[in-house]
């Protein structure tokens, strides 16, 4: 504990002085009588045996106010906010198709709520997911039009709020998917904020350093709209040094069967074209492509990122300081009026 301005405590002189002036003896009687014999018979009361309490509680309250002034502080070390770490744009589909349904454990629900759920616990932690609390991360949404939905953050807390509250693209104008469109976007937000951090950061040590730039998609239709076709936003992110993943939200690959010499044998069929578009953007930008069937597999691909995308954090530690004086003004405050009261009514003097 700690105070903060402990040239306060030098009042307490004056308290001492209060105590020293209360005990020395009066230089001559307040008033003279012939005797005291007739005083000497008179019992003390209970008032009279609490009388001294008056003074006390003054001194008391006085030495709480002057420690509440002093302001005794509580002194915490506090993880400060990370050098250095990843920029992730999460870029999430919300046309209307995410509203199919996809197995979850021993029931199903929509490839939407599956997907808000997953991606909420890739940030902030949970179900054998660690979380990022060190890496500025985003959210892209994207239907027919791509949307930054919240800007590339340190602040996880807003960024959780807004993955909760995503909702699938109600209206018919506005569906579609333009995934070419959404990376193009995320990149570009990436782009900006590699820069604005190293003009804000020049050569401080304060200065957060981005140190890999990630995308990652989800998506569960073929690019349809949009002015970006997948490849060029894929070229864009390539070139400015960003990694892409995409991940294919699809219903159980269908099997087929072929003749050999050992007899018939059953492989997937050939994949869809828009997974072989999303293979390819991954491969092109030094991602991985994964395909996601149901909640297992999902949490299962971005546990996989998750540990590939790992970097030496440095993190600055600082302390905080509680304030601890709020107790004690209180009880001096109360110290007081309570004196107050009983120096009116009970323990009144005359004169």
């Amino acid at each position: 504990m700690r105070l903060a301005f402990p040239w306060a405590l030098v009042l307490l002189l004056v308290v001492l002085k209060m105590i020293g002036d209360h005990f020395r003896k009066p230089s001559g009687p307040a008033l003279r009588f012939s005797s005291l014999s007739s005083f000497k018979q008179v019992p003390r009361t209970a008032r009279l045996r609490c009388m001294p309490l008056l003074f006390w509680l003054q001194v008391l309250a006085l030495v709480l106010l002057i420690i509440a002034w002093a302001r005794p502080q509580r002194q915490d070390m506090t993880q400060g906010v990370p050098k250095e770490g990843i920029a992730i744009e999460l870029v999430v589909d919300i046309s209307s198709s995410m509203d199919i349904s996809m197995p979850f454990q021993d029931t199903t629900m929509s490839r939407m709520a599956i997907a808000k759920q997953v991606v909420e616990q890739f940030v902030g932690g949970g179900e054998s997911l660690a979380g990022r609390p060190n890496d500025l991360m985003g959210l892209v949404t994207f239907a027919r039009y791509a949307d930054t939905i919240c800007p590339l953050t340190l602040s996880h807390d807003s960024l959780l709020y807004y993955i909760r509250n995503l909702d699938i693209e109600s209206r018919p104008n506005e569906d579609g998917t333009a995934f070419g469109d959404a990376i193009a976007l995320a990149a570009a937000r990436l782009k900006t904020a590699e820069e604005r951090y190293h003009t804000e950061a020049g050569d401080a040590p304060a200065g957060y350093t981005i140190h890999s730039k990630v995308i990652i998609l989800l998506t569960d239709g073929n690019n349809n709209c949009g002015r970006h076709l997948p490849m060029e936003g894929a070229a864009l992110a390539k070139h400015w040094g960003i990694r892409v993943h995409t991940i294919a939200i699809t219903d159980p690959p269908e099997m087929k069967t072929i003749q050999t010499p050992e007899g018939p044998v059953q492989i997937e069929a050939e994949p869809l074209v828009q997974e072989r578009i999303l293979q390819k953007m991954a491969e092109t930008t030094g991602g991985v492509y994964r395909r996601a069937i149901d909640e297992a597999s999902l949490r299962d691909i971005y546990r996989e990122i998750n540990a590939m995308e790992k970097s030496e954090i440095e993190t600055r530690r600082y302390p905080t300081y509680t304030d601890l004086f709020e107790p004690f003004a209180a009880a001096g405050l109360i110290l007081l009026i309570g004196q107050a009261v009983l120096a009116t009514t009970w323990l009144r003097r005359i004169p």
